[in-house]
């Protein structure tokens, strides 16, 4: 079989619009080629000699995936003024999103571009906004919904607690050697302003009411689920990333407490169960337990069942 005739190099290995390959001299009968999938309508994606397919196959090693940056970006270029928003928005900037969009294959757009849906193209919603949007944000190197922003827009998508969980995780400090930044997506008060913004969005009160159960200190969103559990249940709400000694940066930090109760609230995901991870879990409940306090330590089984083995509890040691 004849060898395909070799591509620009801007395009070799790329997802591209048929619109760049056009613009470099690259014909509609050499995107047919083995060596080219065509992953949406007008996007296509290069494939080295190696992983060449056969044609129609859509399961190729190597095949861009529908939310991969550099599928979105495309999209963003194909369709016009438009940025990436709402749940893959969410799913670009790595935050908790529910369990019901994890297999979706959908790409959320915002702005002003026509719509590429229909049967031919059924992966992209596109929502129009009557202006412009700015997509200068970028992340990634993908033009996107900024983060305060974006709390509004997920409005129309999430339920109240599932807000309040992604809104804990944009204003949560992160650990800079674990995830390569140190400063929070935004504040708290940006999310208010982003919530203000979007006051003809639909789902915008959901936002706003969201907006005022977000806190800073929750930093998974099982500890976020256990605060709203124990507030909804009519118990105080608990001070986040209760330190034993406030004074002392060295001490020991417990998820969530109460001080003049000397109770400590813990939740203990997967990640503690390594052996390094649990010495220094059982390190901290010493600490705390030698200190006077009770420590509570809460699993995957408490977070099923919603909490309520927890809060019965500590109904009884907060009014005991």
């Amino acid at each position: 079989m004849r060898p395909p005739s070799p591509l620009p190099a801007e395009l070799i290995g790329q997802v591209f619009t048929r619109g760049e390959a056009v613009a470099l001299g690259v014909s509609d009968l050499r995107l047919r080629a083995r060596d080219i999938r065509r992953i949406a309508r007008g996007i296509y994606q290069h494939l080295p000699r190696r992983l060449s397919a056969p044609p129609g196959d859509s399961t190729v090693e190597g095949a861009a995936e529908l939310h991969a940056p550099a599928m979105l970006h495309a999209l963003c270029r194909r369709t016009g003024k438009v940025r990436v928003s709402h749940i893959s928005a969410a799913r670009l900037y790595g935050l908790p999103i529910p369990q019901r969009f994890h297999d979706e294959d959908t790409v959320y757009l915002a702005g002003s571009g026509p719509s590429h849906g229909g049967a031919e193209d059924p992966q992209v919603i596109l929502h129009r906004r009557q202006q412009v949007p700015d997509c200068s944000h970028l992340f990634q190197g993908v033009p996107v919904t900024p983060p305060a922003e974006l709390f509004a827009e997920l409005g129309r998508y999430l339920h109240v607690p599932e807000l309040v969980v992604v809104g804990d995780q944009l204003v949560r400090i992160p650990r800079a050697r674990f995830e390569g930044r140190d400063q929070p997506w935004c504040t708290v008060e940006d999310l208010g302003a982003g919530a203000r913004a979007g006051r003809f969005r639909t789902g915008v009160l959901r936002a706003r009411k969201a907006q005022d159960m977000v806190r800073v200190g929750s930093d998974s969103p099982a500890e976020t689920y256990m605060r709203l559990a124990i507030v909804h249940a009519g118990l105080p709400e608990p001070e986040l990333q209760i330190r034993l000694h406030p004074q002392d940066r060295y001490s020991p930090v417990g998820d969530a407490g109460y001080r003049k109760a000397k109770i400590v609230l813990q939740y203990e995901g997967a990640h503690h169960y390594t052996a390094a991870q649990q010495a220094r879990d059982q390190r901290r409940n010493a600490a705390f337990e030698a200190a006077g306090w009770r420590v509570i330590l809460m699993n995957c089984v408490d977070y099923q069942e919603g909490f309520r083995a927890v809060t019965r509890r500590l109904y009884r040691l907060l009014n005991g």
